[in-house]
């Protein structure tokens, strides 16, 4: 049809295609991430698309039916070529759900992992301090409560080593593990994060960051003392670390991924320097790598400061957490 006549312009016009709905939106975007190799990539378009418009995923059914606004589409779009290209899900969407909190993601700091919300949760099982006199300590949810009764159990100050986003002092400090938390990290860019997330939890009273050099413990002064220490560390061994995924290797600040020849360099200082800082009746947490539990726990008992060195697995069956107590 030749649409300068002006007879058939209208007629053009009605022939437009409409915009997708955000059903027929999100069922295109599965199919694009899914062919460009994304793992998961119905709950991927799922988030995207909530993200972009501002949504719950539960209501996307409900308004399955709606056309997808141009602009919307246009920035979705964007965003799907950058997953694409390897750019993680978290940074995208600007944030990372991490136990009771919402923390900012983006390249300044390490995106917090599950098995790091696991090693909170074995904190909340073994640590004594915090068992409550009228629940068993198997529930989180008994550590999430305010009150009095909680601060009076919980640890009056923690430290974590390579703090990073800040996900585990923040948690710390809001589930009430501990009064008070000082959270050490060598990078600039990670400490401003971590101060952000503190901000946006409410925590700026209870929670204090410090720069660190190379050895973490030069953050600390003479008299610090802590009940708990508590560190993610960098446990990947250099060797490993140009095999890791696209998304990991070039989006996660290296610093918080390296960690040696043997990738236990700062477990080590940490075996070495932590006695000079914990009480004597306090504990220390440590996530390792998932083959690194037998060198791990060997370390610790050649440095003949520790007692009662154990390691503990992960949700998948590997040995991912040290726990040690102080002679």
């Amino acid at each position: 049809m030749n649409c300068s006549r002006p007879d058939s312009r209208s007629a053009c016009r009605l022939r437009r295609p409409e915009p997708p709905n955000l059903r027929e939106a999100l069922q295109a975007l599965t199919r694009e991430l899914r062919e460009g190799g994304v793992e998961s990539p119905t709950v991927e378009a799922e988030r995207l698309l909530s993200h972009v418009l501002g949504i719950d995923r539960t209501h996307l059914a409900l308004e399955g039916g709606t056309a997808l606004p141009v602009e919307v589409g246009k920035r979705l779009a964007g965003l799907v070529q950058r997953r694409l290209v390897g750019e993680p899900l978290q940074h995208l969407e600007g944030s990372v759900a991490f136990r009771t909190l919402e923390l900012v993601a983006d390249t300044r700091a390490l995106i917090p992992r599950p098995e790091t919300e696991q090693l909170i949760d074995l904190i909340c099982r073994l640590v004594p301090r915090n068992r409550s006199r009228e629940n068993s300590v198997r529930s989180v949810r008994v550590i999430r409560r305010p009150g009095a009764d909680r601060a009076a159990e919980s640890i009056p100050r923690a430290l974590d080593i390579g703090t990073g986003s800040g996900a585990i002092a923040l948690s710390l400090a809001s589930e009430n593990i501990a009064q008070f938390v000082v959270g050490i990290d060598i990078s600039p860019s990670a400490l401003e994060q971590a101060a952000e997330n503190c901000q946006r939890a409410g925590l700026d009273a209870r929670v204090e960051f410090r720069r660190s050099g190379v050895d973490p413990f030069s953050a600390l002064k003479a008299g610090d003392r802590f009940g708990l220490i508590v560190s993610n560390p960098p446990y990947i061994r250099d060797d490993e670390l140009a095999s890791l995924p696209a998304e990991v290797r070039e989006c996660d600040p290296p610093e918080a991924l390296s960690g040696g020849t043997d990738g236990l360099d700062l477990v080590r200082c940490i075996a070495e320097r932590a006695p000079d800082f914990i009480e004597s009746s306090g504990s220390l947490f440590l996530e390792i790598g998932a083959s690194q539990a037998t060198a791990a726990r060997r370390l610790f008992r050649d440095v003949g400061r520790w007692k009662r060195v154990a390691s503990h697995p992960d949700l998948a069956g590997h040995d991912r957490f040290i726990v040690a107590e102080p002679l």
